[in-house]
C-alpha cells in the first residue's frame, strides 16, 4: 500500500473500470470462507500484535484459469507463487519482494458473467461483527457474514451503501507493517462512488478514517481517507461510462509504457491508456487474460496528483 504519512497518494477522479461487476466480484470471499472450517492453516501476513485498523492488508484474486494468472502476474510484475498445502480451491499465496502480499484461487465464473477473474481487497478492522453491524444500520449489506480461517483470521465480505463490494479482516497474525513499497508490490486503491462524500462518511465511521476532501471541479470533491498518518485510498466521482460503484488496487510500477510492454506481451489488455490529465501519463489499467483489473501507477512526489 501507498502508506505515505502527511501526503496524497495518486487516484484516477474522471475516469476507469469500465467492467467491474462487484456482484461478480463478490464470489471471491465466498469461495475464501468456503474453505473456513477443516482447512490448513494459511500463513501470517502481518507481524504479530501489530495492528494498523484501516489500512488494506490482503488482496484476493478469484480466476478460473490458476496456470494462467500466474503466467501473466509472474511475467508482468515478476511475482512468484507459494500453493497453500492441501488447501481446497488450490489455493495459492503470492510472494514478492520477501513477503507475501496477496492471493490466488479457483473458482468457475457465474453464468453470463462478462469476466472470469476478480480482484478483492480487504480492510484491517478489530471487530469484523462490529464491522458487520455498522455496514448493515448504514444501508449497506453482509454479503458473507463473519468467517474464520485458520491462520489468516475473520474475514466478512459487504456490499458498501452505493454498491461497491470489500472486504474486511482482522487478522490472526497482526497487519503488515507500515513501510515502503516495492515496485511490483500493492500501494494505493480509489474507489468510484456516486457520491464521494457520502462514501467518505460511511468509510470514515467503519474503519475511523480521517477524511480529507478537494474540490476537483464545480461541486465536484475527491476525498483522501487516511489512518495513523498515513494516506490508505481515495474517493473520487463514477465516471459516466461506469455503472457500478467499485475499489480498483494499483500496482507500483518503475515506468508505465514498459509495464504495459509487459501486459500485452503477456496476453493482458489495456484498459486505460496513460493520459496527460491522469498523473502526467503515469498511470494506466490493465486488465489480465481473464478479466482481473488493476491499476498501475510510477509515482513520484513531483508527479503527485494530490499536489496539483
Amino acid at each position: 500500500m501507498c502508506d505515505r504519512k502527511d501526503a496524497q497518494c495518486p487516484s484516477v477522479s474522471s475516469f476507469l473500470m469500465a467492467r467491474l461487476r462487484c456482484l461478480a466480484a463478490a464470489a471471491l470471499l465466498v469461495s475464501v470462507t468456503g474453505v473456513a472450517l477443516g482447512a490448513p492453516s494459511f500463513p501470517p501476513i502481518g507481524v504479530p500484535g501489530q495492528y494498523h485498523p484501516g489500512k488494506f492488508i490482503w488482496f484476493d484474486l478469484v480466476t478460473d484459469d490458476l496456470a494462467a494468472a500466474r503466467k501473466f502476474y509472474g511475467a508482468v510484475f515478476g511475482w512468484q507463487f507459494r500453493p497453500v498445502d492441501g488447501a481446497p480451491a488450490s489455493y495459492t499465496v503470492v510472494e514478492h519482494a520477501g513477503r507475501d502480499i496477496a492471493g490466488m484461487f479457483v473458482k468457475a465464473p457465474p453464468a453470463g458473467a462478462t469476466r472470469a477473474a476478480r480482484w478483492l481487497s480487504l480492510i484491517s478492522v478489530s471487530d469484523p461483527a462490529a464491522a458487520a453491524r455498522y455496514v448493515e444500520s448504514q444501508g449497506g449489506s453482509v454479503i458473507v457474514p463473519p468467517a474464520a480461517i485458520a491462520g489468516r483470521g475473520t474475514h466478512v465480505l459487504f456490499r458498501d451503501p452505493q454498491g461497491a463490494v470489500f472486504g474486511v479482516l482482522e487478522s490472526e497474525s497482526g497487519d503488515p507493517a507500515d513501510t515502503p513499497v516495492a515496485d511490483g508490490d500493492f500501494f494505493w486503491l480509489d474507489l468510484l462512488a456516486r457520491d464521494p462524500e457520502q462514501a467518505a462518511k460511511f468509510y470514515g465511521g467503519l474503519a475511523g478514517y480521517e477524511i480529507h476532501l478537494r474540490d476537483i471541479g464545480p461541486g465536484v470533491k475527491r476525498a483522501v481517507l487516511a489512518s495513523g498518518g498515513y494516506s490508505r485510498a481515495g474517493i473520487a466521482p463514477i465516471p459516466a461510462p461506469v455503472k457500478q460503484p467499485g475499489w480498483l488496487p494499483y500496482i507500483l510500477v518503475d515506468g508505465v509504457a514498459g509495464t504495459l510492454d509487459k501486459v500485452r506481451a503477456a496476453g493482458g489488455k489495456v484498459l486505460v491508456e496513460p493520459r496527460a490529465d491522469l498523473l502526467d501519463g503515469n498511470l494506466a489499467v490493465i486488465a489480465d487474460p481473464r478479466g482481473g483489473v488493476l491499476g498501475v501507477v510510477d509515482w513520484t512526489p513531483s508527479n503527485d496528483v494530490g499536489s496539483k
